[in-house]
């Protein structure tokens, strides 16, 4: 069976449009999508970010969250028929605020997959905001907990193959 790729529309946040480009439209609000992917057709769905946490943490970077009962991550896989439980593993681009939300929505023998080096931003302090502390948290929670967090080192090793054709 070949492997198909969903999208997850996680919401939208509007935000003064410099923050995307440093300068640029400066007092401008803008709004902009919030997605994850699920990875279909393997031995387990696979899940690619898991979006912001709830509106109101996006407040704290001076954003509005736009995230609905439509929006939620168990809704937005439900719609492709699967289920938290059933997803093997979380893999992120990299550990943002809009990226690393609901990690803890998953059990704890679901696998967040994560570059080592981004964790270690991700608790340095640096760019704190982007980086809430319950995300953060939970990360920690699951690096103590076997299986439950695979750190890779891709600057090392270069890209991995997580299962057959998902690199």
């Amino acid at each position: 069976m070949p492997l198909e790729i969903k999208i997850l529309d996680y919401g939208d946040i509007e935000l003064e449009s410099s923050f995307l480009v440093l300068g640029r439209d400066c007092g401008r609000t803008r709004r902009v999508y919030t997605y994850g992917f699920l990875i279909l057709g393997g031995q387990y769905p696979i899940v690619v970010d898991t979006g912001f946490r709830d509106n109101a943490i996006m407040g704290s970077l001076g954003m509005r969250g736009l995230q609905s009962h439509e929006n939620m991550l168990e809704r937005q896989l439900g719609r492709h028929g699967v289920k938290v439980g059933d997803v093997r593993f979380v893999v992120h681009t990299h550990l943002h605020i809009d990226h690393a939300g609901k990690d803890d929505h998953f059990p704890m023998n679901t696998t967040v997959v994560v570059n080592r080096r981004e964790l270690e931003c991700s608790v340095s302090g640096l760019m704190h905001p982007q980086y809430p502390k319950p995300d953060v948290m939970h990360l920690i929670e699951r690096l103590h907990t076997p299986q439950a967090l695979r750190l890779e080192d891709l600057e090392l090793s270069g890209p991995i193959e997580l299962i057959p054709g998902v690199v």
